[in-house]
């Protein structure tokens, strides 16, 4: 008689079923390291907003507000070729302190692109409060979950979602201006 520190035991078909079970869900949806990647349109990353009634000028600037990170993150689902993602983004908002507390709201954007080509474009409205006495305050705001459908041959990660203000062109163009005495 031969000793053997383990017991053989018979392979039954019961016996692998939930081991089977486990692995053909892991197989048809999975966390996955590249998403869609997260980005911020670098002419529409800061919107200045100045006093009503005065000229574009920094002397009569309101407020300015500035989106400074966006981080996402996805399930992509094998069988369906379905992508969902999420988007976190960071804004934060300056003014000249005063003892007044108001709240403000200004309109941006998420948008679905791969190259030239757009998917979606969604606007939001990120809306802060400044309390009396302080000069800054940092929001972050998730906009709604996206579903992607991905065709064949292509991958989640070919594909950005771009964050952005909704502006005017002179918006824009003043920021540009701006952006070249900041550091």
């Amino acid at each position: 008689m031969s000793f053997s520190p383990f017991r053989q035991r018979s392979l039954r078909p019961s016996r692998l079923a939930p081991l089977g079970a486990l692995l053909l869900v892991m197989g048809c949806s999975s966390k996955i390291v590249i998403c869609p990647v997260p980005a911020i349109l670098a002419d529409t990353k800061q919107l200045t907003v100045f006093r009503p009634g005065s000229a574009p000028d920094l002397a009569n600037e309101l407020y300015t507000v500035a989106l400074t990170n966006a981080t996402g993150d996805c399930t992509f689902s094998t069988r369906n070729s379905l992508v969902h993602a999420s988007l976190e983004l960071t804004f934060r908002a300056t003014r000249n302190p005063t003892n007044e507390a108001v709240t403000y709201s200004v309109p941006y954007f998420i948008a679905i692109h791969e190259g030239a080509t757009i998917y979606a474009k969604r606007l939001y409205t990120l809306r802060f409060t400044f309390a009396a006495g302080a000069s800054t305050v940092i929001i972050k705001q998730s906009p709604d979950d996206i579903e992607l459908q991905i065709p064949n041959g292509k991958l989640p990660w070919n594909y950005q979602q771009m964050a952005g203000f909704q502006m005017t062109a002179a918006q824009i163009d003043y920021t540009k201006n701006r952006s070249r005495y900041l550091p």
